[in-house]
């Protein structure tokens, strides 16, 4: 690294995996690190430290990088570890670390201006901004209350699906074919150690691509995936009726909004009925991290107003 090149780190951190870019000039390296689900009794402040390590260690992390950005799914709603995650962060790293939930980044990469990003993952959060940096959040309930459309939706509704065809109760359909693979067994002592899986959120959520991939040739499977589209076009709808300021232009991030894929058709289908434009997306989540940083138009207003609630500084 030359003197006069600075570096900048951004990381997207969500609920299956977490990745770290290190950008020196036009030099890029990238590192991965296990993903953030909640557990009980903890406030996920430890874990996200080892994530970050773990993905710092495979790249060369400059002496002293100008800033960071960490955008998480599970940054810390309270103040009082948010700061230990900022100052902790900011001990590893070496610098300014500003933290934001992980849609932000999404929404930077993605579309770089004004309109909606629909970030279906592992979760579901829509995000529209406007051009005066004025926002609002659809989703980002959680499995348990939202997460609608999400892979862990589109897995949980496959792997219920293909329990009831196994039991004689549903539908016949091939997602039944892969239900002993994917729980470890019927019997009991199986299902216990299935619902006892520390990575069980995640887990479910990998069986959306077994749904996506069946689709193509399973009806219950194609209903499942038309459900999801449904349901990421309807918040996306809802998010622009409350901001209207956001415009028509809608964005995707995720694995499974792939463009030439089926749910990215359904969903451009489901979007065009709402008089949405769905367009590809600019960059990538860890591209956005260094809009932010940059502190780039709308975002500059949209953090301002985010500042109280934000740790950590750019």
């Amino acid at each position: 690294m030359t003197t006069d090149q600075q570096s900048y780190l951004s990381i997207d951190g969500g609920k299956s995996e977490l990745r770290l870019l290190v950008s020196t000039g036009g030099e890029r390296q990238y590192g991965t690190g296990p993903g953030m689900s909640y557990r009980p009794g903890e406030d996920g402040v430890a874990r996200i430290l080892e994530a970050v390590r773990a993905a710092a260690g495979s790249v060369r992390l400059p002496a002293r990088p100008a800033a960071a950005v960490a955008g998480l799914t599970g940054v810390p709603g309270e103040p009082e570890p948010r700061r230990r995650l900022a100052g902790a962060l900011e001990e590893f790293l070496g610098c300014p670390v500003l933290l934001v939930e992980d849609s932000l980044l999404a929404h930077a990469g993605a579309l770089a201006g004004p309109g909606t990003v629909v970030c279906a993952g592992t979760g579901t959060t829509v995000l529209a901004v406007g051009a005066s940096g004025d926002s609002v959040k659809i989703d980002g309930w959680g499995p348990l209350l939202g997460d609608r459309g999400s892979a862990h939706a589109i897995g949980l509704a496959g792997l219920r699906a293909a329990a009831a065809a196994h039991d004689g109760a549903g539908a016949p359909t091939s997602l039944a074919d892969r239900l002993v693979e994917e729980v470890g067994g019927t019997d009991l002592a199986r299902l216990q150690q299935f619902y006892r899986d520390p990575a069980l959120v995640a887990r479910t959520a990998a069986f959306a691509r077994v749904v996506l991939a069946a689709a193509e040739h399973d009806d219950v499977a194609r209903a499942i995936c038309d459900d999801a589209a449904d349901s990421l076009a309807t918040s996306a709808a809802a998010a622009v009726t409350r901001l209207p300021g956001a415009g028509r232009r809608v964005s995707c991030t995720g694995r499974l909004l792939t463009p030439g894929g089926l749910l990215y058709a359904r969903l451009a289908a489901n979007l065009s009925r709402h008089g949405l434009d769905l367009v590809a997306p600019l960059s990538t989540a860890l591209e956005g991290g260094l809009i932010l940083l940059r502190s780039e138009e709308p975002y500059r207003d949209l953090l301002r107003r985010l500042a109280p609630h934000e740790g950590g500084q750019a």
